[in-house]
């Protein structure tokens, strides 16, 4: 039997093979127990290079800390430049990110100024030649990628059996749900860990809704294969004052740096 990458959805050669886990390892902190329905979610086959090229899942667990910090009043700052009205600044309370290095701090494009003093960054031409970077939208297209990723694993995994060959998801992310639980509404589902837990039920048109929450951050994912317009119209008049992300593509490898566009 062909093995085909869930990633890129081409053919795996023998000794190809890479498994990658369908919820990211870094969700997971215990064993799991071999229980039915109480399970680490699996693996499902991959090509290395595709299974390594994936670096934003990495990143999703600082991504996830900066979507909390960033609703939190505590944590930032916003003010327009007095000097360049052109330039707005976000300031970030650096004990809000414990556990950031280096590397994490330019992987967002975030700008570490504790080590410089008070006139050179607030001279305006500090900022020229910096890029420029919106830490709430990167740091939630980020978790959305991994987040849409593990949800299409599992649907995979679990119900499809068979990679599709393209993908239109549309994902409504809340912030701040520590204690909602949708046991009740789509049927009870165990954790993989402490915070992390998927809803999936399969909807008359055969697409898919998924519910996912990881940490305070709650997704309503919803997977097109039908061409039934209704579908859209339902979700926007449901979730009407709610952003409402669109991604399309032919693998999910095109989630990396993808931009999710609002309908």
């Amino acid at each position: 039997m062909n093995l085909c990458c869930y990633l890129c959805g081409d053919p795996i050669q023998a000794g190809e093979v890479s498994d990658d886990h369908a919820v990211p390892k870094q969700f997971i902190k215990r064993s799991q127990p071999k229980v039915k329905g109480f399970d680490y979610a699996g693996v499902l086959p991959s090509h290395q290079e595709c299974n390594n090229e994936f670096g934003p899942e990495v990143y999703c667990q600082k991504a996830l800390v900066i979507i909390k910090a960033l609703h939190d009043e505590n944590c930032f700052l916003e003010r327009q430049h007095r000097n360049d009205p052109t330039i707005s600044i976000m300031a970030l309370n650096s004990d809000c990110f414990p556990g950031f290095n280096e590397r994490d701090l330019e992987y967002f494009k975030f700008i570490d100024v504790r080590h410089e003093n008070y006139e050179k960054w607030s001279d305006p031409a500090y900022f020229t030649g910096k890029k420029k970077t919106n830490p709430k939208k990167d740091a939630l297209h980020t978790a959305l990628a991994v987040l849409t990723k593990s949800a299409a694993a599992l649907l995979i995994s679990r119900h499809l059996k068979i990679v599709p060959t393209y993908w239109r998801v549309v994902a409504v992310p809340y912030v701040g749900a520590d204690n909602v639980d949708f046991d009740e509404l789509l049927g009870p589902t165990k954790p993989f860990e402490v915070g992390i837990k998927a809803w999936i039920r399969q909807m008359e048109s055969n697409d898919w809704f998924v519910v996912y929450k990881a940490e305070n951050v709650l997704v309503y994912f919803l997977f097109l294969f039908s061409n039934d317009k209704a579908i859209i119209d339902g979700v926007s008049n449901i979730f009407e004052d709610a952003d409402k992300l669109v991604f399309e593509g032919e693998h999910l490898n095109d989630l990396l740096g993808y931009e999710w566009r609002k309908i």
